[in-house]
């Protein structure tokens, strides 16, 4: 149990249907918010915060965890839909650039009209289409041409198949 866990949220390979990718997004998504909201609080004090306002490196580390388990999710769910690999890769770039910004301390401000809210838009939009795809297209039938199961099975394993 605990295995398929860890490769549900942190393995690249295989594949999950849509319900998995809601129940799997939906907990990375409140396991962020409420380890954000206690890693950055006053407790967790770093006098040695280059920016004021960037978050703690608590706060940091757990965003980007949490960030890699939704992209992990999300890249499986793709595989499954049989949707072009550039969507998570897309997906993978722009959230990696959001926490990586967010904990150098730009996109604190996200609704101030600036050149930074800007980009913090542009990168988030950009993680849309892989959002949608997974959330709507249904489950490819198995396909032993299919070029994603292809390269699975040519690093060694097909990795979890968690569909039902």
């Amino acid at each position: 149990m605990t295995t398929n866990v860890i490769d549900l949220f942190l393995s690249l390979k295989g594949r999950i249907d849509r319900q998995v990718w809601w129940i799997g997004m939906l907990a990375a998504f409140v396991a962020t918010m409420v380890g954000i909201g206690l890693f950055n609080r006053d407790s967790f004090d770093e006098s040695a915060n280059a920016v004021s306002g960037a978050p703690t490196m608590a706060a940091f580390i757990w965003a980007a965890l949490c960030g890699y388990a939704a992209t992990s999710l999300t890249v499986k769910r793709l595989n499954d839909a049989a949707c072009p690999r550039w969507l998570g890769q897309l997906f993978a770039l722009a959230g990696a650039t959001l926490v990586i910004g967010w904990g150098l301390g730009f996109f604190l401000h996200p609704f101030v009209l600036n050149g930074e809210s800007a980009v913090f838009w542009v990168l988030a939009l950009s993680a849309v289409p892989a959002l949608i795809e997974s959330a709507a297209r249904p489950s490819a039938p198995d396909d032993p041409n299919r070029q994603t199961d292809q390269l699975d099975r040519a690093q060694g394993a097909p990795g979890p198949d968690i569909r039902s």
